[in-house]
């Protein structure tokens, strides 16, 4: 269910586009991002750090977007936002703060430091290059191209990321065996 709502905001947008302008679609965002926080507040959701940015970039890029009439704002959050997590994702790494994949996902994979750096690497450089993917699309196609490509990106990157992460541990041999993983899940329900 989680998962789903993550995508409302997206779909809210691309909805409102189809029946309407990108000045209505835009509202529609807003409030779909409001409405998704509203959502996971009331279920006791964590609300990630991602979601914030996605609210608030969402909140200023739409709102100059309305007073201001100029759909380059909103053309632009998908880049804001994507260079956003991109940064943080590399500079987790380059700084020893943590590194945020590894957080996101050793709950459900152990892997060796170096594969959690390059897989760091590897998630942290594509949301930079869809950062610029975006602002491609949006100054070098129709407003309906971007809008298609944002609906396409917003639900295929993180397919992407998943299916290349997956190609690289599998190619360099660092995913688990499935009696490590057996066994971790034998942990897990022991503890």
């Amino acid at each position: 269910m989680k998962q789903f709502i993550d995508f409302v905001p997206i779909l809210a947008f691309v909805l409102a586009y189809v029946v309407s302008d990108i000045f209505i679609a835009t509202a529609a965002l807003m409030v779909a991002a409001v409405g998704q926080v509203i959502v996971f507040k009331v279920a006791r959701w964590e609300i990630s750090r991602q979601m914030w940015i996605v609210l608030a970039v969402a909140l200023v890029a739409g709102t100059l977007t309305l007073v201001f009439r100029d759909k380059a704002f909103i053309q632009w959050k998908p880049t804001i936002v994507f260079w956003a997590i991109g940064g943080a994702v590399l500079l987790s790494r380059a700084f020893r703060q943590g590194d945020l994949i590894k957080k996101m996902m050793q709950n459900v994979i152990d892997l060796p430091d170096r594969a959690w750096q390059m897989l760091t690497w590897i998630w942290g450089g594509m949301y930079i290059v869809a950062g610029f993917a975006n602002l491609f699309v949006a100054y070098g196609f129709s407003e309906e191209t971007w809008v298609a490509y944002k609906l396409v990106s917003g639900f295929g990157l993180p397919i992407i990321l998943l299916v290349v992460s997956g190609l690289y541990l599998s190619k360099t041999n660092q995913l688990p065996s499935d009696d490590e993983l057996a066994a971790k899940a034998e942990r897990e329900a022991d503890a």
